[in-house]
């Protein structure tokens, strides 16, 4: 009877360790998340790369490093939120690190997503630190031709070519190196260079909040637009944020979820104070832009607009939703980074930002720490039962 105890707890020490190594060879597997980037890109140019989790992921999150054939890198935080937030960023070939321009050599690039994070829709974990790599091709700018050919005219052509030149290139300019949000004051472009002949990156309407970085002895400004440097005419830009119409109202209101109470209509604002789920509020005025003028402690203060409620919320409301939605809201027009900031990723941002984020569950090292204590104890056990049989005879 003895011996058939001991070949049982034998046959559960073999299946345990069987299941450990299956558990820790799915922990170590390559994700299933997928790449979605260009296959080539030219010098200079910019270029998204996106992530694909699979179709029951809740929240994800992951380490994007993009890393040329000459060694130069960047690398950024994407994270993901089921109906929210797309794993989403752009990288470019040129760009500006700590006032060095950095540009990519052309060859091939290696795109490799690491410390990939994804949970489902009943917060289990499905990967927790694995990666995945892509890889695409950078190609050089197609060299200009000249149009002169005609050698006997020499001289002329020199001088023609010259004066097209300084046409066509751009002049070095001194930019003094700030760092600030800048409003602009009409509809205007955003171009690669300094200059009105440039390549427009995008056009920007008025109230518009940018990051300057520089501003250029020729009137021009350096800002940081989607993550690329890009310039703008600093005519058409001001310090000061726009006046917005606020409709005056005298109404009660109710919070519909913990949420920032902010001195201005900006989450780039200071934050004043904090208002809970629930809680009630007195709003004196509607504004054009999205947020609500409050009274808070006998002072007048500024909140998302949907973050507020004329009907006292219930227990059951989606309060995550809301919350992610205050880290937009109102500020639709602010140009953001997707940077990590130190060492923070950009859903602790979001969680230092508005104080709630989704609970994760136990992860991996948890679980094999249980597997592994219960096996060690079994092991031990097993070990002193065969002892004491021993010791018997």
């Amino acid at each position: 009877m003895k011996k058939i105890v001991f070949q049982i707890l034998l046959i559960l020490i073999v299946i345990l360790i069987g299941s450990l190594s299956v558990f820790i060879e799915k922990v170590n597997a390559e994700s299933v998340v997928g790449i979605n980037c260009p296959s080539s890109v030219t010098v200079g140019d910019s270029f998204s790369v996106s992530l694909t989790f699979p179709e029951n992921t809740y929240t994800g999150q992951a380490n994007i490093t993009v890393t040329f054939s000459n060694g130069i890198s960047q690398t950024k935080t994407v994270a993901y939120m089921q109906g929210l937030k797309k794993p989403e960023t752009t990288f470019s070939t040129q760009y500006t690190e700590n006032n060095v321009e950095k540009i990519a050599s052309p060859g091939q690039a290696t795109i490799s997503v690491t410390s990939i994070f994804i949970q489902d829709t009943n917060r289990n974990i499905l990967e927790n630190g694995n990666s995945k790599s892509a890889s695409f091709n950078v190609v050089a700018k197609t060299p200009s031709t000249s149009t002169s050919s005609n050698s006997s005219n020499s001289n002329s052509n020199n001088n023609n070519n010259n004066s097209d030149n300084n046409n066509n290139q751009t002049p070095q300019v001194k930019f003094t190196d700030v760092n600030e949000t800048i409003y602009t004051t009409d509809v205007c472009n955003i171009r690669k260079s300094y200059s009105t002949s440039s390549d427009k990156v995008a056009t920007v309407k008025s109230g518009t909040a940018l990051k300057r970085t520089g501003v250029g002895e020729n009137g021009w400004s350096r800002i940081e637009y989607n993550g690329q440097v890009a310039y703008i005419t600093s005519q058409y830009l001001s310090t000061t944020a726009p006046e917005v119409n606020f409709s005056a109202v005298n109404e009660t209101l109710y919070a519909k979820q913990d949420c920032n109470v902010r001195k201005s209509y900006s989450t780039d604002s200071e934050k004043v104070g904090y208002l809970t789920s629930g809680q009630e509020v007195t709003r004196v005025g509607i504004g054009e832009n999205g947020w609500s003028k409050i009274k808070y402690n006998g002072q007048e203060y500024y909140v998302a607009s949907n973050l507020l409620s004329k009907d006292e919320p219930t227990e059951d409301e989606n309060t995550v939703n809301n919350t992610i939605a205050n880290n937009t809201v109102g500020n639709t027009n602010v140009v953001t980074n997707e940077t990590v900031e130190g060492n923070k990723t950009e859903l602790e941002l979001v969680q230092e930002e508005i104080g709630v984020i989704p609970e994760v569950g136990n992860n991996g090292a948890v679980k094999i720490y249980i597997i592994i204590t219960a096996l060690v104890t079994m092991i031990t056990s097993a070990g002193v039962y065969y002892l004491k049989i021993n010791k018997g005879k």
